[in-house]
């Protein structure tokens, strides 16, 4: 059987949702038939953790787009280790990858995971950039049909994008332990704790997260909030000022990033997010697997992981007033939202597992 070399490259090195998907893919791929060896910036999450697996990172800087040392890197990459495929992840290294795979005559995968890596597009130099790889790449991935009508209407030809729905692992939320969050917080069986996984970012809505808690928090007074994920001090000021402002600091509580994230979310009443753009969240995998209950919002490829009513609510995006009656609604129901987080969790080892993910 011949084994073939997977240069898998990615111009961050996270923790994030595509960088957990590269960290995914080395892990999961048969050694016996593909080899990895993964090319990115320096970075303390997802090189070290690559590093442990025994895999060949080559880390490599570069100060703006038109710096060659990317492309360079990479095509020296491919002629060292014998490389049969570039596999690239978010919009820049897609770039760099044509480049190199042109240079080096490798066949090129691209990889987009969502609409906000498209929000500068329209600029000459991103649509300059789109049009090369899109006559240059061998095929596109893509995580949801949402981010593939957006490359067809950049001109991407159908037959060259392939949708591959995001997957993770379901083991680490079926023997996660329950109560873990819950004795860390001094919280009580009675109660109601809500939480939401996801980096502090623009796009992950947190503004809209915490005017909903405010107005839950009037309707459930023993109602905790976590947020779990990396908090930067200049993007979380605002959002903390708003928890400060609505008098809710002592129970909006900023956990940071764990590493206990399927513990965490066992804890939760509620699952939510708030995500004003989105490809096909990891997060609200996590919390279908754990059999969680979910509010979402209706943007992105959400609506083709939740359906609406049947595996969770959908709201629509930046309205803290419909995310706060859904999440209430669920409160207040505790049958409901068992039924919802058991039809998540039969969807999501139907459709989601990493398993499935690794085989399309």
């Amino acid at each position: 059987m011949k084994q073939y070399n997977i240069l898998h490259t990615i111009e961050s090195g996270g923790p994030g949702g595509a960088e957990t998907v590269v960290l995914n893919l080395v892990k999961k791929l048969n050694p016996e038939r593909f080899k990895s060896v993964v090319l990115l910036p320096p970075g303390p999450w997802l090189n070290p953790r690559l590093r442990e697996l025994g895999v060949p990172v080559i880390e490599v800087s570069w100060k703006a787009w038109y710096d060659p040392s990317g492309p360079l890197a990479m095509v020296k990459t491919v002629r060292n280790f014998g490389i049969d495929l570039i596999h690239s992840h978010l919009p820049g290294q897609n770039f760099y990858s044509c480049i190199a795979g042109i240079l080096t005559r490798c066949k090129t995968l691209v990889t987009y995971h969502g609409p906000v890596e498209f929000q500068d597009g329209e600029s000459a130099k991103e649509r300059a950039k789109l049009w090369f790889v899109k006559n240059t790449a061998d095929q596109a991935i893509v995580v949801c049909k949402m981010v593939k009508e957006i490359l067809v209407g950049y001109g991407f030809h159908d037959d060259r994008i392939s949708v591959i729905d995001n997957g993770i692992d379901p083991a680490p939320y079926v023997i996660a332990t329950e109560g873990t969050i819950r004795s860390e917080l001094g919280l009580s069986p009675d109660d109601k704790l809500v939480g939401m996984v996801a980096n502090v970012r623009e796009s992950k809505g947190y503004d809209v997260l915490v005017k909903a808690c405010a107005e839950v928090s009037k309707q459930f007074p023993r109602v905790t909030f976590v947020s779990v994920g990396d908090v930067p001090d200049v993007l979380a000021q605002p959002i903390k000022k708003l928890v400060d402002d609505l008098s809710l600091a002592d129970r909006f509580i900023f956990l940071g990033f764990r590493n206990d994230v399927p513990n965490i979310l066992r804890d939760l009443d509620v699952f939510v997010l708030a995500s004003t753009s989105e490809g096909m969240p990891l997060a609200v995998l996590e919390a279908m697997a754990s059999k969680i209950a979910t509010v979402t919002t209706r943007c992105g490829g959400i609506p083709e992981v939740v359906d609406d009513g049947h595996t969770g609510l959908l709201v629509p995006p930046s309205d803290p007033g419909a995310l706060a009656k859904a999440i209430g609604d669920l409160l207040s129901d505790h049958s409901r939202a068992l039924w919802l987080g058991a039809n998540a969790q039969a969807k999501f080892q139907k459709e989601f597992t990493l398993d499935g993910m690794i085989r399309r």
